[in-house]
């Protein structure tokens, strides 16, 4: 029996294959008739965006970014006959690239503290972040999906609500002060947190890793391993040692090693679930993120077409 290798995103896939790739052949060719027009036109002042080649690969440009920014409207006519969602995302990804060729063609490579040089570095950064989407939503939804398994991030908020309540309880029957640390701990878990940290990940639950060496170095007391490497160095006084010293005045033997052992269990299960969250909160940030950016930028590059194409008919 043949070994077959994983699916790539049929999605993904579908729209950059779309009829067998007819809208990257399409660009080309534009990409190709565009670059022997240039070269074959040598206007008597130089390659500009005033000589009617100029004019002409301007008109083709104008008419593309117009045709790439329905892409959004088309997407929300649920009836419309218009071609398909596919065929026009697979339109707009490769005449959007080549729109890079076409327009730097189109002003003959002169750019200037102008308007035109506005629209050209608008367009630039939309292509850009178009190209960064692209590559986010072939990468990041697999991620996604496999850091899943089958479960929601819903699920795992509600699980670690729940490992909290338990180890508190839990650690009532310890002592109180490990009691107000596991409280203290439960309450600096961090879900989300600042757009940096979204994008990133947050940082490790606070409080989690050194809680969880105190209680092990615990364990190992109690069972008369103290010297076992790996064990906390016992002049490095901080908060993490001040509860391991609070453990110490116990004598509860290996009961309370269970105790402990039990409580070590939730911790890492609950700290293993907050970054597992922040993780996927990342994620979805990331696929998020390039939209919040991508969106205004075409926006703002609408707005100095018309401003470049006003200026041009009305003031040269």
């Amino acid at each position: 029996m043949m070994a077959t290798t994983p699916a790539a995103d049929p999605v993904h896939q579908g729209f950059l294959r779309h009829a067998n790739f007819r809208w990257a052949k399409l660009a080309l060719l534009l990409c190709l008739l565009s670059l022997i027009a240039y070269v074959w036109h040598q206007p008597v002042d130089g390659a500009n965006g005033g000589s009617w080649l100029g004019y002409a690969l301007g008109g083709v440009g104008a008419l593309l970014i117009l045709c790439l920014l329905w892409l959004g409207v088309r997407k929300r006519r649920y009836r419309s006959r218009l071609g398909t969602v596919k065929g026009w995302t697979s339109a707009h990804v490769y005449l959007g690239l080549s729109l890079l060729l076409i327009v730097s063609l189109h002003c003959g490579f002169q750019f200037g503290l102008n308007v035109h040089t506005l629209a050209y570095a608008l367009m630039v950064l939309v292509i850009a972040s178009g190209i960064w989407g692209l590559i986010a939503y072939d990468r990041v939804p697999g991620r996604i999906t496999q850091l899943h398994g089958g479960s929601d991030r819903e699920a795992w908020i509600e699980e670690v609500f729940d490992l909290n309540e338990q180890a508190i309880w839990l650690a009532n029957e310890l002592s109180p002060e490990v009691h107000r640390r596991i409280v203290a701990s439960a309450e600096k878990l961090q879900l989300g947190g600042s757009l940096r940290e979204q994008l990133f990940g947050a940082s490790r639950p606070s409080g989690g890793d050194g809680l969880r060496e105190s209680l092990e170095q615990r364990i190992a007391e109690l069972r008369g391993d103290a010297s076992r490497p790996g064990a906390l160095d016992p002049s490095k006084q901080n908060t993490v040692m001040f509860m391991a010293g609070q453990l110490q005045q116990t004598s509860g033997g290996e009961q309370e090693a269970a105790r402990i052992q039990k409580l070590l269990k939730l911790l890492a299960r609950r700290n293993e679930l907050v970054v597992r969250i922040n993780k996927d909160i990342a994620l979805h940030a990331r696929l998020q993120l390039w939209l919040l950016l991508h969106v205004p930028l075409s926006l703002a590059l609408l707005a100095a077409l018309i401003a470049h194409v006003f200026s041009v008919f009305f003031y040269w």
